[in-house]
């Protein structure tokens, strides 16, 4: 799940969601992530984070707590196709 349909799904507001860069680089999420900001959803410290993309504000960081996370994680599974594996998203 996108991080977009992550937050459509737990009915986050992107105007409620701090401005964030296009594309951090991993340093700068990781940075983020350290300072443990409140879940997006429900306010815990969260342990993750991401940026989407709303038309109307622009780019907004996306922080989601385990629970939160773990509720719109992308699910993945491996498949046999002609002898060999590959990923799926379920």
């Amino acid at each position: 799940m996108h991080h977009e349909e992550a937050a459509r799904k737990l009915g986050v507001d992107p105007a409620s969601l701090a401005p964030a860069p296009p594309a951090p680089r991993f340093a700068t999420t990781w940075s983020r992530m350290q300072q443990e900001p409140p879940c997006s959803v429900c306010g815990r410290p969260s342990r993750t984070s991401g940026v989407i993309h709303d038309p109307d504000h622009g780019h907004r960081w996306l922080d989601r707590c385990r629970q939160c996370f773990l509720e719109t994680r992308p699910r993945r599974c491996l498949s046999r196709q002609g002898g060999s594996l590959r990923s799926c998203v379920v």
